[in-house]
């Protein structure tokens, strides 16, 4: 019992921890979640009346949406005109939807067509309000996103086990009201969201070449996922219960977010690989349940998006990068991995009845996933935020700052951007460069080079002097560092 009631009052203090920063409208993304969900298992993989299916039409729609917006790339723009860019695309799948109820009753010959119109505005709507979810989230704690992708994941599952198996009427309506939801709560969130440190003293602006790797591994990462599936024959599988094959995500995220003082972000990357390679191998290779293996792939992509969005929104706040663009890549990625899995299991059966092609293929996939990994990691910025570990119960690094309100005000005075704000609250707690460094995210010699700017405006050569100055400015700061 007493092991037990030392679990459970650490995962309290976890939970308040996790959810200290947290608001209502953070979960908001949950209704972006129920949308995928219900979409993708509702309608499965119907044919439409141009030959794809509903869930292909989506994610075509939908990259086509981020490339637009990697193209444009202008971030006032679409700051600009958010809320009607919001309100439109959550007006047209609301449209949509009960367009395909009309024609069904009254005209049938029309709904073809509007099948096509609700694939098309659903990849719209997901495309854009993923974007915007993405950009809400950039600047935020790492602990805070992933104790928010827990929430959503968690909530999304409930309210499509809430709809699925309802009559068509009833899904409808909640249909309706989940799409319409989604759209108010990142307004609302992005309204209301605190205001982020300005990056404007950042120069580093990562190129493609940074983002290759993560960005790759989450093009094979989900093109591994489709290929697995297709490999056992459930490419076109949906049923009622499909909302559950997201909880061993969410139960993962709930892992590291929750016991985060023993589990590192790094841990999700290695989870991912293991359970869609194992999804790889077993399809390829061994007859096992398909839905074990369904299960298995789904919850390696999932954990492997998870992580990449936590990664990425992380860069985001910390370098000068336009976030829209950055999201946008991220859904190409996944998007294009899971629209090309299915056709090329397809092709690979149709080419060789053996399923030597297919052995070979595989045998490729799981080389490539696994060297692209480890190709990402060896970049050591990536490397430094995948190490990331999040902070302890009322030991947050940035204490002393909060408390001395005369050195906050005399840094900005003196023209300290923000990131050197952030190392010379770590150089008063004591830290060597190479903690800053770490406790930053960033290289060594970035950290020394805050170090030497912060030295330069503040008129001081070393450590002694630079606490000598502190003392001056506020009386109590030696307390306050003992303390």
């Amino acid at each position: 019992m007493g092991r037990i009631g030392q679990a459970w009052s650490t995962t309290q203090d976890a939970i308040k921890t996790c959810a200290a920063d947290t608001r209502w409208y953070y979960y908001g993304s949950s209704f972006l979640v129920a949308v995928i969900t219900l979409t993708h298992y509702v309608h499965g993989y119907k044919t439409t009346m141009i030959g794809l299916s509903y869930a292909d039409t989506i994610c075509i729609t939908s990259i086509a949406v981020a490339l637009c917006i990697t193209a444009l790339g202008t971030h006032g723009v679409f700051k600009r005109l958010r809320r009607p860019i919001i309100a439109v695309a959550a007006f047209f799948p609301s449209f949509s939807f009960l367009l395909m109820r009309a024609a069904t009753a009254f005209a049938p010959h029309i709904y073809g067509v509007a099948f096509i119109v609700s694939a098309v505005s659903v990849g719209v709507f997901i495309g854009i309000i993923a974007v915007y979810w993405f950009d809400f989230f950039v600047g935020q704690a790492v602990e805070t996103v992933a104790f928010s992708l827990l929430g959503s994941i968690i909530l999304g599952c409930v309210i499509s086990w809430f709809l699925l198996g309802m009559l068509w009427d009833r899904v409808l309506v909640g249909y309706i009201a989940v799409v319409l939801c989604a759209g108010w709560t990142i307004s609302h969130a992005l309204d209301t969201r605190p205001k982020r440190i300005p990056r404007t003293e950042s120069t580093e602006r990562p190129s493609f070449t940074f983002l290759a790797g993560p960005l790759l591994t989450a093009f094979l990462f989900s093109f591994a996922f489709m290929l697995s599936v297709s490999f056992v024959g459930l490419e076109s599988w949906h049923s009622d219960a499909g909302w559950s094959m997201l909880w061993p995500a969410a139960i993962v995220l709930g892992i590291v977010a929750l016991f985060s003082k023993k589990v590192n972000v790094a841990s999700l990357l290695y989870l991912a690989l293991t359970l869609v390679v194992a999804g790889m191998l077993f399809a390829s290779f061994l007859h096992i349940d398909e839905s074990f293996i369904f299960s298995l792939a789904t919850m390696g992509c999932a954990v492997n998006i998870s992580y990449l969005v936590i990664l990425f929104c992380n860069i985001g706040g910390r370098f000068s990068i336009n976030s829209y663009r950055l999201a946008s890549l991220l859904l190409i990625s996944v998007f294009s991995g899971c629209l090309l899995g299915r056709p090329a299991a397809l092709a690979m059966d149709a080419l060789d009845a053996s399923g030597t092609l297919k052995t070979l293929v595989s045998i490729c996939l799981v080389i490539a996933i696994i060297a692209c990994t480890l190709f990402s990691l060896s970049n050591r910025t990536i490397q430094l935020y995948s190490k990331y570990r999040f902070k302890e119960q009322g030991k947050t690094g940035d204490a002393s700052v909060e408390t001395s309100s005369f050195i906050a005000a005399f840094a900005i005075e003196q023209g300290l951007g923000a990131r050197e704000q952030e190392a010379l609250a770590l150089l008063l707690e004591g830290k060597t460069a190479s903690e800053v460094a770490e406790c930053m995210f960033i290289a060594r010699g970035t950290a020394k080079a805050h170090i030497r700017h912060i030295y330069r405006k503040l008129d001081v050569h070393d450590r002694e002097e630079l606490f000598g100055l502190m003392r001056d400015v506020d009386p109590q700061f030696e307390v306050e560092r003992s303390a």
